[in-house]
């Protein structure tokens, strides 16, 4: 029973990695943050920073291994799976949660040179503007998808983990055959009658 279940893991968590890689390369290209103020707004995609970057490679690596999986399962496949969910979701979430101290920054020292200010002061005017309502910061739908990419993609991969230990749990030399079950031990010949041997001094009954 132990290779059954084993066996159906490992592809659920190869179709997960696979999914969720495909999510956290889809999602750095998308916005990950919009600006709004003044009638217009302006949009921020994941690639147009490092982060995206290293997201995208995140996810090339969990489709990768998530390919891999889907003919072997292997603990090394398993691991690469968990880290790249962990660092392409991590980056996610500590995108979404600083999103609005990033644009500010990077809209700061963009603006400088062309009004001939410093980036300090001119975060000051942004945060100023924020703060009376003149300009917004949210975020978009490109850092949810990689989220929810690197979840996937770490959920797979722990799956595949539990179903390769599974399967490599089972006893060595224990395969199915004819008329028996995975895992049973193949049953021992039977052993035949041996007759007694006859007593001595020939025959009694004589």
């Amino acid at each position: 029973m132990g290779d059954a279940t084993g066996t159906t893991r490992a592809p659920i968590g190869a179709i997960l990695a696979i999914v969720g890689g495909a999510l956290l390369a889809v999602g750095s290209f998308l916005s990950w943050a919009e600006v709004s103020g003044g009638g217009t707004s302006v949009s921020a995609k994941g690639v147009d920073g490092s982060d995206g970057y290293i997201t995208l490679v995140a996810g090339i690596i969990a489709i990768g291994v998530g390919i891999a999986m889907t003919r072997r399962s292997k603990r090394a496949f398993a691991i690469l799976a968990i880290l790249a969910g962990l660092i392409g979701g991590g980056v996610g979430v500590y995108d979404a949660l600083t999103a609005k101290d990033s644009v500010l920054d990077a809209a700061a020292e963009e603006i400088a040179p062309t009004i001939g200010a410093s980036a300090e002061e001119v975060r000051t005017l942004l945060d100023d503007a924020i703060d009376a309502g003149e300009l917004s910061i949210s975020i978009s739908i490109g850092l949810y998808i990689v989220i929810a990419g690197g979840i996937l993609a770490l959920v797979g991969g722990v799956l595949s983990m539990r179903g390769g230990e599974e399967t490599a749990a089972a006893p060595a030399g224990f395969t199915s055959g004819p008329g028996m079950t995975a895992g049973e031990a193949p049953a021992m010949p039977a052993t035949p009658p041996v007759e007694p041997p006859p007593p001595p001094g020939g025959d009694p009954s004589g």
